[in-house]
């Protein structure tokens, strides 16, 4: 997984690959049997099963979320395949859930804590959310943590750019007002602040795209080198 994003490779085909234990060109290939179902699936398992998510609420993520019927036993395939397929998940999500339940607490690599004291609770919905919650804050956690440090070297770059106005911040998404002229120069400053390093042992590289627009629901992607 550090290799496809450090040679700017495709993670949803990645996964794609492993729960169907299909080639992975044809899990890039758009024209191949079932590309767009597999595709859904394999995001829902990179942004669900991770954190502890199991067969019945892929289940009901797929159905939700997606629109996808998706048995049980297939669910419990899928997520049986994850595992083998990235060997090291369990052993870290097993880590992370004997760790939290020693502290009663987790937290992000920067070291903001979540207190969960019902990881040792006796009522298993209880302990299984909270173990669950003690996998996602690491993952989530630091992506928070690490958006708070480019909008701090956004901020401290503002009384230079008086034309920049932050308007919105959407998840992992930072909202702008500028005088069209500007865009070029907005682009450059709001990308460098964002895909800046965040810590040292942070060996991903973190790829901010830019999009513009005259309303909100309708903005299109913008790339510098076209721009300029």
């Amino acid at each position: 997984m550090l290799e496809t994003y450090q040679t700017g490779g495709d993670i949803h085909a990645l996964t794609t690959a492993v729960i169907y234990k299909i080639p992975l060109s044809e899990a890039l290939d758009k024209n191949a049997p079932l590309y767009k179902e597999r595709r859904t699936i394999a995001k829902n398992c990179n942004f669900g099963t991770f954190f502890g998510l199991f067969p019945r609420g892929l289940q009901k993520t797929l159905k939700f979320k997606a629109g996808l019927d998706v048995d049980l036993a297939e669910c419990e395939r899928i997520i049986t395949n994850l595992k083998q397929g990235y060997p090291k998940l369990v052993k870290w999500q097993e880590e992370v859930k004997t760790r939290a339940g020693f502290r009663k607490y987790t937290e992000t690599w920067l070291g903001r804590r979540r207190n969960i004291p019902d990881i040792i609770s006796a009522d298993w919905n209880k302990k299984s959310f909270a173990q669950r919650v003690a996998m996602n804050t690491p993952i989530q956690g630091t992506a928070a943590d690490i958006l708070k440090l480019a909008i701090g070297r956004i901020v401290r770059g503002l009384p230079e750019k008086p034309w920049l106005r932050p308007l919105l911040q959407i998840h992992d998404e930072l909202v702008f007002e500028i005088p069209e002229k500007e865009l070029v120069n907005a682009v450059i400053f709001i990308k460098n602040c964002m895909e800046t390093c965040p810590f040292d042992a942070f060996s991903v590289p973190i790829v901010a795209e830019a999009a513009a627009g005259h309303r909100f629901g309708e903005l299109h992607e913008v790339e510098v080198a076209s721009l300029g």
